[in-house]
């Protein structure tokens, strides 16, 4: 299924403006810290622990798609989800499960764990974080000037949902359902996602 989506940035959502914690000290943190937290306008919030589909389907995800870069010889990096983004238009730093990078990547302030210019995101969808990851997440991601193509993969059923950015910078949603479906990333030369691969392994 096909469905062409209009989506424009939004201005950030009204409320305190308070710093809570600066940037520099959730960097702090972030390097001594035993769990992930993500940095959202000056307030830290931790990020809960994913499931078993959860982290099969972020590391089975990485693997396809890098897969599918060496065999190519494809000049692409493939980041898993220990890299953070960092959102300048948003104040944010988050932990996407995967990033396509084009080229090389670009760090923040020559950090090398912070990127700024990821080609393509990569959400597995949970219970707690889908309607954030679909909504205000995707928001923050546009703001991006690299950012091209976002997907959405379901941990409890076999669905796969790609948006690619068009040349009017709208953005066109893509279903795919079942084992029979191969999601298409078109900004990483047209790279097949089997969703039959993807979910091998799992009882779905």
């Amino acid at each position: 299924m096909t469905t062409t989506v209009a989506l424009h940035k939004m201005p950030e959502k009204k409320g305190s403006t308070d710093r809570f914690v600066s940037l520099e000290k959730y960097f702090q943190r972030e390097e001594k810290a035993l769990y992930k937290s993500e940095y959202h306008h000056g307030n830290i919030i931790k990020m809960a622990g994913g499931t078993y589909n959860h982290n099969f389907l972020s590391v089975k995800t990485t693997k396809l798609l890098d897969n599918f870069v060496e065999e190519n010889n494809l000049n692409y990096e493939i980041s898993g989800s220990d890299l953070k983004i960092r959102i300048e238009a948003f104040d944010r730093v988050v932990y996407p499960d995967a990033a396509v990078i084009c080229e090389k990547p670009i760090f923040y302030e020559n950090r090398k764990d912070t990127i700024v210019n990821p080609l393509i995101i990569v959400e597995v969808l949970s219970d707690s974080t889908e309607k954030f990851d679909r909504g205000d997440k995707f928001q923050y991601y546009r703001s991006l000037e690299s950012f091209k193509e976002y997907v959405l993969i379901n941990q409890n059923y076999k669905i796969v949902t790609v948006y690619s950015k068009q040349a009017d910078n709208s953005w066109i949603l893509r279903d795919y359902i079942g084992d029979e479906a191969e999601a298409i990333l078109y900004f990483l030369h047209d790279c097949p996602l089997p969703l039959k691969r993807l979910y091998r392994g799992l009882e779905i």
